[in-house]
């Protein structure tokens, strides 16, 4: 694929048609959709199912997609750098998180970091932990800098910072448990129905670990990917999610109703920053990893916080 032709391929499917894309390139139709049937023949296979008209994309034009954003992304990145050098600038940090730390943790990180380094330009995006694992070990147009919760399966072209741990909790209605205060155990989810979580993730398989080595069977009739839904769902009376601490942290904020448990210590989630050993931590990849473990500390402080008062308050009725 020569770089005109994914341009007008990646016009065609973001504008969703041949006049548009040839308006946005300024070129005429007739060379936009000639372009596409020499890139089809070149490929040999369709991008374009041609119906009364108009082009509708196929799966393999879907997938092929994918890779046409992260290449137009990479573009955008080149021209952005190519301003900067004109005006001075160099510095573009890249962080990419899981959901969970970058829904949570990476806005207080990114706040305070942006207020400290206004001369900085950052690119944040989230993926699930082996996304982010594959964008950190891509020898280009990757990113500089990751969280996940465990990098255990990293591979070799990527090193790792433990940079704290987080609680693993529950999240379900009030008066789920028996059981007075803030605590929970395996033990207490016999019998209930539990929101299971994507088995390749970290957390998911943590929780079949456990399931598997206590003998105890969990009833798992719904599976989810997100923490975040999986506290949806559970608010809603489908059962008890098992999150991280940050994430129940977040979800006992936004809803007062929510009940928030934490299982005992030895049971937690190590968080990491991750990065491309090619490049290793720069200083300024360094500072973000500081401000971004402090604000995790700061989050992990208010979530105990709560859950003392809960307890006060519920041994008080």
């Amino acid at each position: 694929m020569r770089f005109r032709q994914f341009e007008v391929f990646h016009a065609v499917m973001t504008t969703g048609g041949v006049s548009d894309a040839a308006q946005r390139l300024g070129i005429s139709q007739p060379s936009v959709t000639k372009t596409l049937q020499l890139l089809e023949a070149e490929l040999g296979y369709r991008l374009f199912d041609r119906i009364k008209g108009r082009l509708h994309p196929t799966e393999e034009a879907r997938l092929l997609m994918r890779e046409a954003e992260r290449a137009q992304a990479a573009m955008d990145d080149l021209r952005e750098a190519s301003l900067r050098l004109r005006h001075g600038s160099q510095d573009h940090l890249r962080i990419v998180a899981t959901p969970a730390l970058g829904h949570e943790v990476l806005p207080d990180a990114v706040t305070t970091f942006a207020r400290q380094k206004a001369d900085i330009r950052l690119t944040i995006s989230t993926r699930h932990s082996g996304e982010v694992l594959e964008e950190i070990a891509k020898p280009s147009f990757g990113f500089d800098l990751g969280f996940v919760f465990d990098a255990g399966g990293r591979p070799a072209s990527i090193g790792a910072m433990r940079i704290g741990t987080v609680p693993i909790a529950t999240v379900s209605r009030p008066r789920t448990f028996a059981r007075p205060g803030p605590e929970v155990g395996i033990d207490d989810l016999v019998g209930r129905t539990v929101i299971g979580l994507d088995d390749t993730e970290p957390l998911g398989k943590l929780v079949a670990d456990l399931s598997r080595t206590s003998g105890l069977m969990i009833n798992s009739p719904i599976r989810v990917q997100t923490y975040r839904l999986a506290c949806a769902l559970a608010l809603r009376d489908n059962g008890v999610a098992i999150v991280d601490g940050m994430t129940a942290a977040s979800v006992a904020q936004d809803h007062v109703d929510a009940e928030v448990r934490l299982f005992p210590p030895d049971l937690s989630l190590p968080v990491n920053a991750v990065y491309p050993l090619s490049t290793g931590l720069p200083l300024t990849s360094r500072e973000f990893v500081e401000v971004f473990e402090k604000a995790l500390a700061s989050q992990l402080a208010r979530l105990r916080r709560r859950l003392r008062g809960t307890a006060r308050r519920e041994s008080k009725d």
